[in-house]
């Protein structure tokens, strides 16, 4: 397809000849015009590649003020094609995007060369625009806040508008002041991310830390930042891209929070919130570990409560469940830290002592046991009062295991209930 040239010269000898010369030379000559008016008319009907403009023209509109009103209009390129080369008419050309400007008269060859000339920058331009019109586009629609800044952060050369939406703030304030999004961080963040500010960006860097909207509302958000170099490899911009993470922040704590639960589900008595047989086995074996390694003593205890049946089968599970409370709070607050309390089932309870001196220690939280079992409580209005006999099993006199420590602490205790119940007794004494 040939190229369309619209020829604007209000000297019909010299347009002639032009128009000539240019459809010998290949091109294809749309029209041949001799106002600035009807060359504005001309390049909105007939579309051409290219305008050749005239500075002085017939009518009101010169050569200058027509080919900055193509080129608002219409963007088509515009070569003059003149015999004024005064200083002031090179400055009103400038302010009109000229492709070209040749002066009469001239050859052939200067001509085809600033045709190409012209066509060509004017098909760079056209791509870039395009380029620059779909980054628009997808900067603009995505929910990512896509930002580009000079090295040193203290130029903003662009931010998309998916900033406004995750800081609450206005872009405007962002390129007058580029750091003040910093504002919007969360204070327990701030450090954190002005310190990685205050380098460089040798390489690509990750940050997540929190914003406060003006509303006081939270959003986390994932802070990517690269370096951008030159030719040389030096760097000389920063792009970076901001995602807000709420959401997915948000569904990790909750499966945190789920899985805490299972886990303590997993681990402990649902009833009193003391652990449960599984977690007290795994105790103990961690306990006999450190025990042999340090030539240490520990003690099992298994206790059974006295009464319990006869206060379920009276006043009702529910009253049962309510002392198999009571007497798990009381467990728990007899015990060091490194002590266990759980729950084995039914109204069986088990205690692991760790680091005592021997059987002395473990008689007196024997004793201290049976005097807090059988401490009165209140029930539905009722005074109550139930007991507990204790079997204890001793590391290393009685077991080196976990199996063998508690099952030789329900031997004892059996003894203890066959004996009459309410008191506390060792293996094989």
């Amino acid at each position: 397809m040939k190229i369309k040239l619209l020829v604007v010269e209000d000297e019909a000898f010299i347009a002639l000849e032009l128009k000539t010369r240019l459809q010998q030379m290949g091109y294809e000559v749309c029209a041949v015009v001799s106002s600035g008016e009807s060359a504005v008319e001309c390049a909105g009907t007939l579309n051409p590649d290219l305008v050749l403009m005239d500075i002085c023209l017939n009518g009101e509109m010169s050569g200058i003020e027509a080919a900055r009103e193509i080129r608002r209009k219409f963007r088509i390129p515009v070569i003059f094609l003149t015999s004024h080369a005064d200083e002031d008419t090179v400055e009103q050309v400038k302010h009109s995007d000229p492709c070209g400007y040749i002066l009469k008269p001239f050859q052939e060859r200067d001509l085809r060369i600033g045709i190409e000339v012209a066509l060509h920058k004017d098909s760079i331009e056209r791509r870039v625009q395009e380029s620059e019109e779909k980054f628009r586009l997808v900067t603009e629609s995505i929910d990512d806040v896509f930002w580009l800044s000079s090295a040193d952060f203290k130029e903003l050369l662009y931010v998309s508008p998916a900033y406004e939406k995750i800081w609450g703030r206005k872009r405007e304030e962002l390129y007058r002041a580029p750091l003040s999004f910093v504002e919007g961080i969360h204070p327990d963040d701030r450090h954190m991310v002005r310190s990685r500010m205050e380098s460089l960006p040798l390489e690509s860097q990750q940050l997540e830390y929190r914003v406060i909207r003006p509303d006081n509302s939270i959003s986390w958000v994932r802070d990517r930042r690269f370096p951008v170099l030159d030719h040389q490899g030096n760097l000389y911009r920063t792009a970076g891209v901001t995602t807000d993470i709420t959401e997915q922040k948000n569904a990790q704590q909750q499966l945190l929070i789920l899985n805490r639960k299972l886990q303590q589900q997993a681990t402990h008595d649902a009833l009193t919130g003391l652990p449960n047989r599984r977690l007290l086995i795994d105790r103990l074996e961690q306990a006999l570990a450190q025990a042999q390694r340090n030539g240490g003593h520990l003690a099992m205890m298994f206790i059974d409560l006295d009464g319990f049946k006869a206060i379920n089968d009276c006043m009702g599970h529910t009253a049962g469940d309510e002392v198999l409370e009571i007497i798990g709070r009381r467990l728990g607050h007899l015990l060091r830290a490194a002590d266990t309390a759980a729950r084995l089932g039914g109204d069986e309870f088990g205690l692991v002592l760790t680091r005592i001196k021997g059987k002395e220690d473990a008689r007196l939280v024997a004793k201290k046991v049976l005097e807090s079992i059988s401490a009165p409580f209140i029930i539905r209005d009722e005074r109550c009062t139930i007991g507990a006999s204790i079997g204890i099993s001793l590391y290393p006199e009685h077991g080196v295991s976990a199996d063998d420590l508690i099952s030789r602490a329900d031997t004892a205790m059996y003894k203890v209930k066959h004996a009459g119940k309410g008191a506390f007794a060792f293996y094989l004494e």
